[in-house]
């Protein structure tokens, strides 16, 4: 099961969220699933989405945008070890077993 983990400062794991068939939406809302106490983050700020076999990055107009491995984002899809920058919160995504 792909996952989406929050890193902290250290570079440790502060929290992980599984990715499944529903979309899994990010930021300091109480709307998103995965809330972030971070005053550069928008209220909805980015959505994972699984399409079939893949995921999906999609940024939601957020002010400060989404960034993937150094790029910003408005849509792509995820791979392995990914890092995601929203704000000034760290996230990796990992893609889980394959089969």
């Amino acid at each position: 099961m792909a996952r989406l983990v929050l890193l902290d400062e250290d570079g440790g794991n502060a929290g992980a969220w599984e990715i499944s068939e529903t979309p899994l939406a990010v930021g300091r809302d109480v709307s998103a699933d995965v809330i972030i106490s971070d005053d550069a983050l928008s209220r909805r700020h980015f959505l994972v989405v699984r399409q079939g076999k893949s995921y999906l990055l999609k940024d939601l107009n957020s002010q400060n945008g989404t960034w993937v491995d150094g790029r910003r984002a408005e849509q792509t899809q995820l791979r392995d070890h990914d890092c995601i920058v929203a704000g000034r919160t760290l996230f990796v995504f990992s893609a889980g077993q394959r089969a």
